[in-house]
């Protein structure tokens, strides 16, 4: 403890003090904040998922091109990209990297919405 006395008033000392007694640590959750963040990342996926089930329809139907492999063949679906039709593929992508945020993020938010134990 005798680094605490070193650190100025405010945030370091009280930091510092918290590292040291960490069952003296009072932290908010911010618990409302969480759920509005989560719901927020489901709305986008939801999003996401209604326009590339949209784009998969479409593109299942297609007579030219290689748009009706796309739902078959992941090779076709990434090669869109060098025919300048990649949509399917980029929903894909944000899906993906959007899926990533939120599956984290709930892992991460488990500890908000469940009480320590005593």
């Amino acid at each position: 403890m005798s680094n605490c006395n070193r650190l100025v008033e405010g945030y370091p000392k009280l930091a510092a003090q918290m590292g040291h007694y960490p069952e003296t640590a009072i932290l908010r959750r911010f618990a409302t904040l969480n759920s509005q963040n989560l719901l927020y990342l489901q709305a986008e996926l939801v999003h996401l998922e209604k326009r590339l089930r949209e784009l998969e329809a479409v593109n299942n139907q297609a007579q030219s091109g290689n748009k009706s492999l796309y739902s078959k063949d992941w090779y076709w679906l990434k090669a869109s990209v060098d025919d300048d039709d990649d949509e399917q593929w980029q929903i894909v992508l944000e899906a993906r990297a959007k899926l990533k945020e939120y599956s984290t993020y709930c892992a991460d938010s488990f500890i908000y919405f469940h009480p320590l134990p005593p």
